[in-house]
């Protein structure tokens, strides 16, 4: 009851607070967050007491829908997926309200916006809570089309435009090979509904592994799993900022929920599935985040970290069915755990960090990092909200990005020399956190030292102000949850256990301790560090000046000109990576009476896009010549091809 109810609380905030929109326009767009918020926490409070209760749901409405029932069930993995749906959804409608007003953008484009962004979370919230197969597909597809129009809900951005068109081949792409899937499961197997299947396929059959590459392609394109990621940073970057936070922290959660919800259904795991997750996991993370070293549009820099988390969580996963089908419960449990856990991080500190951009973006009205500078000056709770953002995605302490990683490292030292079948693994799952971990915390160095400090470049401050109350309250919240959840990461202990048990199909009997021990930790370096910082202002008191000049490398006539640009900071790193990149560089001079001005350029974008793009249109080429053989305007070959094809009919019946 309680569902349903804030799913009508979200769809009515769609509808109510537009019939005042005319006279109050700025009070229609509370209303909307009100009601939506209303919504959300209705949700939130249905979860969290499923949580508390262990609430296992299954239930059938009595009567058909699309040649099927609809069929719905919730259990803890339902509910750990539609923390982020509530949550995120929320914070998007609040910010909203000052980011894409009515009074700004208009009533029409307003209203279209903020019903789409209700159907949008209504959609995902129905795809996870479907068991039915046919409804899973429907309510996955009216979700893709939502999201269509929300990337393309600017009209006059011919980028926008672009990035839908692209994001809608991928996802159709991507829904062909989901419905083969399903259609193989119904017709081999007989099966209609997850529950149904519920580990009852054998996996060592032929017909299995067509099953788990469909879904791994199916749901890897929604995910963004390597090399399938094309359509994610054009997407992600065009997108208004609220829901380029939805997109990368909620939806492309869906593929991850998708393989999960597949993975269930088998009753042994092979090998090389479990090899083939973690590599993906791994190239994912690498190659995501050295993209995103390369990048100089903000968005676009953070529409590539979602690559690399989703890479992590790949990692996970993969060390999960690994450790079943090698029978290494603990791997099972870490691995599992920490993907889950880092789904849930993820879509608290990367929508963060969205909010965070958003905020200087309307300020500044420019992506290009470049121009940044100074910003901590005029936008200090901006600079802070990142910031924490920022060490979160970097898995440094004490915040929570680094509680899920440590979850990963945890069970994989455990098992490193214990079980000797899943040693090369657990090495690999090792190293390749260790160097996500290193390139992440050194792009966001280069993003927050360009960005907020030094002095201006080519932007101006002396007439911009912090953000609205209305944008700096979704920074605040989930900065704090992002704390909470890093300081006292046990909260989350009993769900993923639960969770872990059921992947396993039988009890795990190792316990996740290492989180309570993390937050003992916590603790007791908050009281030493207290003690000694207390100490040091004490002693320093009146001694510190406040307006230090940022330091210009000893130069004494300070120029924007003289600090490090976003290239120049990482070039030595992405030397080492070039391999995965593809550059343009050069230089051309204007030339004028008495002297020439010498500019440089340097362009390292994505090596797999780059060659993606080249695939596709040497096949589309060679797809307008094959027609242009095929349909040649001959009518004797035209009557050729009806006898051929009546010939083969012919033997196919007499067969």
């Amino acid at each position: 009851m309680f569902l349903c109810i804030s799913l009508f609380f979200i769809l009515c905030s769609a509808f109510l607070p537009f019939f005042i929109a005319k006279k109050n326009p700025l009070l229609c767009d509370k209303l909307f967050a009100f009601f939506y918020s209303i919504g959300a926490l209705l949700g939130l409070g249905f979860i969290a007491f499923g949580i508390t209760k262990g609430l296992h749901v299954a239930y059938t409405l009595p009567f058909s829908i699309l040649f099927s029932y609809f069929s719905i069930k919730i259990e803890m993995i339902n509910l750990l997926f539609m923390i982020p749906i509530y949550l995120i959804g929320s914070m998007s409608a609040i910010y909203s309200t000052s980011y894409w007003s009515t009074a700004q953008k208009g009533l029409g484009s307003s209203f279209r916006y903020r019903l789409y962004l209700c159907l949008f979370t209504i959609s995902m919230i129905l795809l996870v809570i479907s068991d039915n197969f046919i409804m899973f597909i429907t309510f996955w597809e009216i979700m893709s089309l939502l999201a269509y129009g929300l990337i393309t809900i600017d009209e006059d951005s011919e980028e926008a435009q672009s990035a839908g068109y692209l994001y809608f081949i991928a996802t159709h792409t991507g829904v062909i090979a989901l419905m083969g899937m399903f259609a193989i499961i119904q017709v081999y197997f007989g099966f209609s509904d997850f529950s149904s299947a519920l580990g009852k396929i054998d996996a060592n059959l032929a017909i299995a592994s067509s099953i788990f590459l469909l879904g791994v392609f199916g749901f890897g394109m929604k995910a963004g799993f390597f090399p399938l990621y094309f359509w994610l940073p054009s997407a992600h970057s065009s997108a208004p900022v609220p829901i380029s936070a939805l997109l990368s922290g909620v939806m492309i959660k869906m593929g991850i929920y998708g393989i999960l919800k597949i993975l269930f259904m088998f009753s042994n795991i092979p090998h090389w599935w479990g090899w083939l997750i973690f590599a993906i996991g791994i190239l994912s993370g690498i190659l995501g985040v050295v993209y995103a070293i390369a990048q100089h549009d903000i968005k676009k820099l953070l529409a590539y970290h979602s690559i690399e988390n989703i890479g992590i969580i790949a990692i996970g996963i993969g060390l999960a069915m690994l450790g079943r089908s090698y029978h290494n419960s603990t791997l099972v449990l870490f691995g599992l755990a920490g993907a889950l856990f880092h789904v849930i991080n993820h879509s608290l500190f990367k929508p963060l960090l969205f909010y965070s951009a958003g905020s200087i973006i309307e300020k500044y009205h420019t992506r290009d990092i470049g121009h940044y500078g100074g910003i901590i000056k005029v936008q200090p709770y901006t600079a802070l909200f990142f910031l924490i953002g920022a060490v979160s995605i970097s898995g440094l302490p004490p915040f929570n990005g680094f509680a899920s990683e440590w979850l990963l490292y945890m069970g994989m030292f455990k098992t490193l020399f214990s079980h000797q079948n899943t040693l090369m693994p657990v090495v690999f799952g090792i190293l390749s956190l260790a160097l996500i971990g290193g390139l992440a915390l050194a792009c966001f160095v280069k993003v927050f030292g360009i960005s907020f400090l030094g002095n201006p470049r080519k932007i101006e401050l002396s007439n911009v102000k912090e953000s609205s109350l209305f944008m700096l309250f979704p920074m605040a919240f989930l900065s704090t949850i992002c704390f909470v959840l890093g300081v006292f990461p046990s909260i989350m202990k009993d769900i993923l256990l639960d969770i872990a048990s059921a992947f396993n199909q039988k009890n795990i009997y190792v316990k996740i301790d290492t989180l309570i021990n993390l937050s003992e930790a916590y603790l007791w370096f908050f009281m030493i560090f207290g003690v000694v910082l207390a100490v040091v202002l004490y002693q320093t008191r009146g001694k510190i000046s406040k307006n230090i000049g940022t330091w210009a490398c000893g130069f004494s006539h300070k120029t924007p000109r003289a600090q490090y640009t976003s290239s120049s900071l990482m070039q030595m790193i992405l030397d080492l990576f070039g391999w995965t990149l593809h550059v343009k560089r050069g230089a051309f001079c204007s030339k004028e009476l008495f002297s020439q001005k010498y500019h440089f350029y340097l362009h390292q974008n994505d090596k797999t896009i780059y060659w993606l793009a080249k695939i596709s249109e040497k096949f589309l080429l060679f797809c307008s010549k094959l027609r242009t053989i095929i349909h040649n305007g001959y009518m004797g070959i035209y009557v050729l091809y009806i006898f051929v094809a009546l010939i083969l009919m012919l033997l196919y019946v007499g067969n």
